[in-house]
């Protein structure tokens, strides 16, 4: 449950201001924006049918755990944003995302329904849904608090907010367009190293924490010996 709050929190958390980014300081349509995700959607799309063929039998701790790895990985790939940049520095940073999504996203459902009892199923399902709609609204909440503190430091509080929140038109009367550009690159940069970090973490705790019963396992099948009375 934990690893699923951290999956939709720091694969998708950033995404939002990311979107605000190009199509606010690169006049990039809503359209073409939401087309710069190919790379992470096509990614998830292949390696998530990949291991559901290939991988049927590896434990989830591996797969999850070395997901948010990826993840945390790509959005540290992503963290070289300049006053220049441009969306295409995003792509090989999204294309980890998408392959730690691919990992993640087929078998953190799965790994929540075999922890519990048959009858408990549909309790499990729900709730691996609501955790990761919870970690997605956590993600742009606190990636959003570090984005616009960041933005703080060379705007004043009330200008990074209304650049955060996608108002660059309404300040660039005040401000140079270079000056809004090199702060939310900044910002985007410290959000997505926080992510990133956040991910590492998480995937680490996954691989490291989350054990399978073996003692269970080895008791239940340990044969029943059978008494032998010895003949006299």
């Amino acid at each position: 449950m934990a690893g699923s709050l951290a999956f939709s929190a720091v694969a998708f958390g950033v995404l939002p201001y990311e979107s605000i980014w190009m199509q606010t300081l690169l006049d990039m349509s809503p359209v073409r924006a939401g087309l710069t995700l190919l790379p992470l959607t096509g990614a998830a799309m292949v390696v998530s049918v990949l291991v559901g063929k290939l991988l049927h039998g590896v434990p989830t701790r591996l797969t999850v755990g070395g997901g948010l790895l990826l993840i945390g990985a790509g959005n540290l790939c992503q963290a070289v944003l300049d006053p220049g940049s441009g969306w295409t520095a995003l792509a090989p940073g999204l294309v980890l995302v998408g392959v730690g999504t691919g990992f993640v996203a087929p078998t953190v459902a799965g790994a929540a329904l075999a922890a519990v009892a048959p009858e408990r199923a549909g309790m499990a399902g729900g709730a691996v849904n609501t955790v990761r709609q919870l970690g997605y609204a956590l993600g742009v909440a606190v990636f959003g608090t570090v984005l616009t503190s960041r933005m703080a430091d060379t705007l004043p509080h009330g200008a990074a907010h209304t650049l955060a929140g996608g108002g660059a038109g309404a300040l660039r009367g005040a401000f140079s367009e270079h000056a809004l550009r090199a702060a939310f690159a900044s910002g985007l940069d410290t959000a997505l190293v926080v992510a990133g970090l956040a991910g590492v973490v998480a995937g680490g705790a996954v691989l490291f924490l989350v054990r399978s019963p073996r003692a269970a396992t080895a008791g239940a099948r340990k044969p029943v010996e059978k008494a032998v009375t010895p003949r006299g």
